[in-house]
């Protein structure tokens, strides 16, 4: 049997300090990780000092303060994520590496400094979960969308962010329509919402019904005042920069949080890991292309443009994340921002109260279609 300690401490946590951890036999499965990791204070393993001086990456630290419960939970996340993830992985040193590479690729800067508490939640993330059949369900009727409106609760791949997401799509004649995914997890009565993301393009896409859907999207905007909502100083943007189809699932997931009492919400707004890794992933493609004995110059300006770019993305991504919950603070009288991201922490908090009203026609018609129910496995 292997010492997962032994693999932790040794392999994973050395390597991370590398950039590069190999989960694969004969280095065919990398994953570009970058973190330090401190036991009891000290460094166990520490960042080089070309990738600390690169100025691109955000460096966290693994802070282990208590080595008999940080491995009792890693022993314990082994073993309930190797059942729940039974059929991913095959060799046992294999799995145990990726499940504990990819799981810090979640944690934000907060969760490094309180490893124990973050393994914790993650396990809470499987455990709980909403009694939502993992095949489309339907919900109700939305005369606004003059559609069914469908939803699937469905396990997740071993690299994504949460192992459970919320899918909606609404359907008409045999048409649909899938909304954003919502990767989301349960813990101590808090969900925590990492992501909001449109999936694939269906095989049987309906162009018709796409354009019908994405028309009526635009009632999202009905009842809103966008000359009276300019934001802040430090967050310069018009409320109008919003994703009017992320609107609809997260709709739905307040409303079924609330009807299960779970009352608040955090928004991880940026995971230092999953920044990093795309930035070691230009390192290596230059090193590629410099064997091609291309030249310095052109690959310096080459790569320049594309890390402008990778931030401009993350910063887009986060203030249009920020603008989309904001829109639902402004229309729901029981949605409430407490803290946007560096406020308290780096995330954003959301306080959720009993249903009252909402201001959106479309919105309110959604809110008030969900009744589901938590469950424990």
């Amino acid at each position: 049997m292997i010492n997962i300690f032994d693999l932790f401490y040794e392999s994973i946590a050395k390597e991370a300090a590398t950039g590069r951890v190999n989960c694969g036999k004969d280095y065919k499965v990398m994953y570009n990780v970058l973190f330090e990791t401190k036991v009891n204070g000290k460094y166990l393993y520490k960042a080089s000092d070309e990738l600390k001086n690169d100025g691109t990456f955000f460096i966290p630290t693994l802070e282990i303060n208590d080595m008999v419960e940080f491995n009792n939970c890693l022993l314990k996340y082994y073993y309930l994520t190797k059942e729940f993830y039974k059929d991913k992985i095959e060799d046992d040193e294999d799995y145990f590496k990726t499940i504990f590479t990819l799981l810090w690729c979640n944690a934000c800067e907060e969760d490094f400094k309180n490893p124990i508490t973050f393994i914790n939640r993650y396990i809470d993330f499987i455990n709980n979960k909403l009694d939502i059949d993992s095949n489309y369900t339907d919900i109700g009727y939305s005369s606004i969308l003059d559609s069914n409106i469908e939803i699937a609760l469905k396990e997740e791949p071993i690299f994504e962010e949460t192992p459970y997401a919320l899918y909606t799509r609404s359907t008409s004649n045999n048409s649909s329509f899938d909304f954003p995914i919502v990767r989301f997890g349960i813990s101590d009565g808090k969900a925590y919402i990492y992501a909001v993301q449109q999936g694939k393009k269906k095989n049987n896409f309906d162009e018709n019904y796409d354009k019908k859907i994405r028309r009526k999207l635009f009632k999202v905007n009905e009842n809103f005042e966008k000359e009276e909502n300019i934001d802040n100083i430090m967050y310069p943007e018009n409320l109008t920069g919003i994703n009017p189809s992320a609107l609809i699932p997260l709709t739905i997931l307040f409303s079924i949080l609330e009807k299960n009492n779970i009352n608040e919400i955090v928004v991880p707004s940026f995971l230092p890991v999953r920044y990093n890794g795309k930035e070691i992933s230009f390192i290596i493609k230059r090193n590629k292309l410099s064997l091609k004995n291309k030249s310095d110059v052109d690959l310096d300006k080459y790569f320049e443009e594309l890390r402008d770019n990778h931030e401009e993305i993350q910063r887009n991504i986060s203030d249009k994340t920020l603008r989309n919950f904001r829109r639902l603070d402004y229309n729901f009288d029981n949605i409430n921002i407490v803290s946007l991201p560096f406020e308290l922490d780096s995330n954003i908090h959301i306080n959720l109260s009993e249903y009252n009203d909402c201001i959106n026609p479309l919105l309110k018609e959604l809110y008030e279609l969900s009744s589901i129910k938590l469950r424990k496995l």
